[in-house]
C-alpha cells in the first residue's frame, strides 16, 4: 500500500494531539466546599472515579483515531506496489514509450483489440506534464520513432498514436529494447533528469523469452503494461503453406496446410484453398497445443506461377487475421537435365548410365511428353553455358579434373538456385570438389572435406552404417529400408575428414569404414549433393532401391526452387531470381496485397554475374508479389504474418522482474485490471463516521 498524497499523514500526525490537549484543559478542577462532614462525599468520589477515568481514556481514544481516519482519508491509500512511473508525476524526466502493434495486438478480447487497449494506456503517459521529454516508439518487424530523440510535442506523437494500427508483422522485441535504449543515452541523470522506459505489449512467451535489457542504462525506471489478459487466448491459425516433391507440369501434387492450435481444446479444421481458380478442401482434428498438417491433392496442368490462398472456414477466434494465408507455386515444365561426364553415350554398365536412367525412368502413366523430361550429356571440359541455362538440375559423374571457368559457373548457378549432384568416385573428383567449394565460398558450407584414399587403401566392399531414414531420400524407402540397403556394397569412391564447425544434419549417410556415403547441404540459394560411390562399381544400381532413391533426391533438390510458403512481412528480403530470367533491365513488380495496407515500396532489382537480384529492405503487407516482364509472370513470392505471432500464450511475468529485468527496477502491471485500488479512503471515512457515533454512545453509556 501507498498513499498518494502522504503530506496529509503528517498532518494527521500533529493533529492526533488534539483531543490530548483538549482533554488537559478540560480536567476536572478541586473546588472548596463548606460541608459539616466530608466522610460521605469521600465514599461516593472513590466509587465514582475509575468509572470517569474509564470513560475519558474511551473518548480519548476514539476522538484519536477518528482523526488518525480522516487524515488517512485525505492521504489517498491506493493498495498494491506503487508503480515506478506515474502519469502527470512532477519533475523534470525522460519518458521512452514502446507500444507493441504487431499483429497478435490485433487479437480481440471483449469486443476491443488488445492494439486499442495499448492505445489508450500509452496516451496517458503522453499527456502534458511540465518538464517531461518524450519519444514514441511504434514497434513491430522494425521500430517506429515518432521523433529522433525525445521532444516536447507531446501532441505530435498522440496525433501519431491515434492514427497507427496493429501490422501484419511479428515483433523484434530486442530492436525495440535496442532502440529504446538509443533514445534514453541522449538524457543524463545527473541534469536532475528521471530517465523512465514504458513498455506496453500482450508480452507473448515466444517474442519476450529471450530479451535483453543489457543495453539500457543502469539508472532507468523501466514499467512493464500488459494488454493481453490473465487466460491467455484461444486462437486457430494457418501457420505453412507448402508443397510435398517437386510442381511439374501435368502431374498431381500434394499440398500441405500446417495449422496451429494455440488453444486448450481438439478442434475440427476446415481448409479452402484456392488454386488460381479452382477451389480443394482439406479437413481432419487437430489436437490442442500442437501444429497438425493437412493435406490436399492439386492438379497442375500448366507450367508457370501459380498463386492462391489459404482460408480456415468457419472458424470464430481471438485472431481473424491469421485464418488466411497466402502462396505461391512454382509449377516448372518437365526437368532437363545436364550431364557432365567424359564417359561415351552408349547403351553400357558405366555409371553415366546408370544415372542417366534413373533420372529419365520408362513411365507407363505419364501425361508429360516423354520428350521434354531429357538428359543433355555434355562435355565437363567445355560444356555448353546454353544448355546448362535452361538445365533444372546437373549432374556430375567422372568429369576429370574440371576448368577454372566450369567451376566458376557451377558455383555461380548453385548460389542462384541450380541443384547439383556430384558422383564423387576418382581421386580427382577430390580436387574438383575442394575447388568448387573455394569458388562458392562462405555461401557452401560443407560439413565435411572429401580427400583422395590412402594409396595402400582399396575402397570396397563398404556398406552402409548408418542413414537418416526419415529424411529425404530414404524416407522413400519406408519400413523396406534395412531389408533393400543391408545387402548393397558399394566400391570406389573419398575418404572424408570432419569439419570443424560443419553441420553433421547434412550428412545423410555413412559407410562402415565412417566415411560420408551422402551429404546433401546449401549453396545460397541451390542444393550440392555429393555421393561419395561408383555406381559401375556398386551394386547399388542393380538393385530396387536405386531408382527411388534418385527420384526422391532429385526431388528434394528440385523442390528448393518451388517457392511455396509466404515470406514475413516487414522483414529484409534479398532473392536471386531464377537464372532463366535473365538481367533485371525490363522487369517490374505487380503488387496483390490482402486488406487495406497500401505497399509504400516493392524494392529493388540489381544485376550479378549476368543473373537479377531482387532486395528488398522491408517487404509489404500479406499478399502475392508477381516479378513481371513485361506481360508475363517470371517469378512471384507470398508474403504474411510469421506463424510465431498467432502463439498468443503471455510470457510469466515474474520472469520479466526477475530473470529479463538486468538489475533494474521494474514493475508490472496489467493495463485496466491490476490497477492499484482508490476506496480505502472511502472506508476510512466510513470508519471516522462509526468512531464518531461510538464516542456519543459512550458518553451516553457514562451519563450521570
Amino acid at each position: 500500500m501507498y498513499f498518494l498524497h502522504p503530506w496529509a499523514l503528517a498532518i494527521g500526525a500533529a493533529a492526533v494531539g488534539l483531543p490530548v490537549v483538549i482533554h488537559w484543559l478540560t480536567r476536572p478542577r478541586p473546588r472548596t466546599m463548606p460541608l459539616s462532614t466530608i466522610r460521605f462525599v469521600r465514599q461516593i468520589l472513590q466509587q465514582k472515579r475509575a468509572t470517569y477515568r474509564l470513560r475519558d481514556w474511551l473518548v480519548l481514544l476514539l476522538r484519536a483515531a477518528a482523526v488518525v481516519l480522516v487524515a488517512m482519508a485525505f492521504a489517498r491509500p491506493l493498495s498494491g506496489a506503487k508503480p515506478l512511473i506515474t502519469p502527470g508525476e512532477p519533475g523534470n524526466s525522460v519518458r521512452v514509450i514502446v507500444l507493441d502493434s504487431s499483429q497478435s495486438t490485433a487479437a480481440v478480447n471483449g469486443g476491443v483489440t488488445l492494439f486499442e487497449r495499448g492505445r489508450a494506456t500509452a496516451a496517458d503517459y503522453l499527456k502534458y506534464q511540465a518538464g517531461l521529454r518524450a519519444s514514441l516508439l511504434l514497434s513491430a518487424a522494425k521500430p517506429r520513432a515518432v521523433f529522433d530523440e525525445p521532444s516536447l510535442n507531446l501532441a505530435a506523437m498522440r496525433q501519431s498514436l491515434a492514427a497507427a494500427q496493429p501490422r501484419s508483422e511479428r515483433l523484434d522485441v530486442q530492436a525495440a529494447i535496442d532502440s529504446a535504449a538509443k533514445l534514453l543515452a541522449t538524457s543524463s541523470n545527473a541534469q536532475g533528469n528521471r530517465v523512465e522506459l514504458v513498455i506496453i505489449s500482450d508480452f507473448q512467451r515466444s517474442n519476450w523469452s529471450a530479451a535483453d535489457f543489457s543495453g539500457v542504462p543502469k539508472d532507468t525506471k523501466i514499467q512493464f503494461v500488459s494488454i493481453s489478459p490473465q487466460q491467455s487466448l484461444a486462437n486457430l491459425a494457418i501457420t505453412r503453406v507448402g508443397v510435398v516433391g517437386q510442381l511439374q507440369q501435368g502431374r498431381e501434387a500434394q499440398l500441405q496446410v500446417e495449422i496451429g492450435n494455440f488453444s486448450r481444446q481438439a478442434k475440427q479444421v476446415q481448409v479452402e484453398v484456392m488454386l488460381g481458380q479452382t477451389p480443394y478442401r482439406a479437413a481432419g482434428l487437430c489436437p490442442p497445443q500442437v501444429k497438425t498438417t493437412l493435406t490436399a491433392p492439386v492438379q497442375l496442368p500448366s507450367a508457370g506461377w501459380l498463386t492462391g490462398r489459404a482460408r480456415l472456414v468457419n472458424n470464430a477466434d481471438a485472431l481473424p487475421a491469421d485464418d488466411v494465408r497466402p502462396f505461391v507455386l512454382g509449377v516448372r515444365t518437365p526437368p532437363v537435365y545436364a550431364l557432365l561426364t567424359r564417359e561415351p553415350s552408349r547403351p553400357h554398365a558405366s555409371s553415366s548410365h546408370f544415372v542417366e536412367r534413373a533420372l529419365v525412368p520408362l513411365r507407363q502413366h505419364d501425361s508429360a511428353p516423354a520428350s521434354a523430361e531429357r538428359v543433355i550429356r555434355l562435355d565437363p571440359t567445355k560444356p555448353d553455358s546454353e544448355s546448362l541455362a535452361i538445365a533444372s538440375m546437373i549432374v556430375i559423374d567422372h568429369p576429370g579434373k574440371l576448368p577454372a571457368d566450369t567451376i566458376s559457373t557451377l558455383a555461380g548457378l548453385m548460389r542462384r538456385g541450380r541443384g547439383v549432384l556430384y558422383l564423387a568416385s576418382e581421386s580427382v573428383d577430390a580436387s574438383n570438389l575442394k575447388l568448387l567449394a573455394d569458388a562458392a565460398g562462405s555461401d557452401l558450407k560443407m560439413p565435411v572435406e572429401f580427400i583422395p584414399s590412402p594409396a595402400n587403401m582399396d575402397r570396397r566392399d563398404l556398406f552402409l552404417a548408418e542413414w537418416k531414414k526419415d529424411q529425404s531420400p530414404f524416407s522413400a524407402l519406408g519400413e523396406d529400408a534395412t531389408a533393400l540397403l543391408g545387402p548393397l556394397r558399394f566400391a570406389g569412391g573419398l575418404a572424408s575428414r570432419q569439419i570443424e564447425g560443419g553441420l553433421n544434419d547434412d550428412v545423410l549417410a555413412r559407410f562402415s569404414d565412417r566415411s560420408a556415403a551422402l551429404v546433401v547441404t546449401t549453396c545460397g540459394a541451390g542444393t550440392l549433393a555429393v555421393f561419395n560411390a561408383d555406381l559401375g562399381r556398386s551394386s547399388l544400381a542393380s538393385s530396387g532401391a536405386f531408382v527411388p532413391m534418385m527420384s526422391e533426391l532429385v526431388s528434394r533438390m528440385l523442390a528448393a526452387r518451388n517457392a511455396a510458403d509466404a515470406a514475413p512481412s516487414g522483414e529484409m528480403l534479398s532473392v536471386a531470381l531464377p537464372p532463366e530470367v535473365g538481367v533485371s533491365t525490363g522487369l517490374s513488380i505487380e503488387a496483390q496485397p490482402d486488406g487495406k495496407s497500401p505497399v509504400v515500396q516493392t524494392g529493388a532489382f540489381s544485376d550479378s554475374g549476368g543473373l537479377a537480384l531482387w532486395r528488398w529492405n522491408e517487404t509489404g503487407p500479406p499478399g502475392v508479389y508477381t516479378v513481371m516482364r513485361g506481360s508475363n509472370s517470371v517469378f512471384a513470392i507470398a508474403t504474411a504474418a510469421p506463424s510465431i505471432e498467432s502463439d498468443l500464450e503471455p510470457l510469466d511475468p515474474a520472469i520479466l522482474q526477475t530473470k529479463l529485468a538486468g538489475g533494474h527496477a521494474v514493475y508490472f502491471q496489467s493495463a485496466g485490471q491490476d490497477a492499484p485500488r482508490d476506496d480505502t479512503w472511502a472506508w476510512a471515512l466510513s470508519a471516522c463516521a462509526i468512531v464518531m457515533i461510538g464516542e456519543v454512545v459512550v458518553l451516553r453509556a457514562f451519563q450521570t
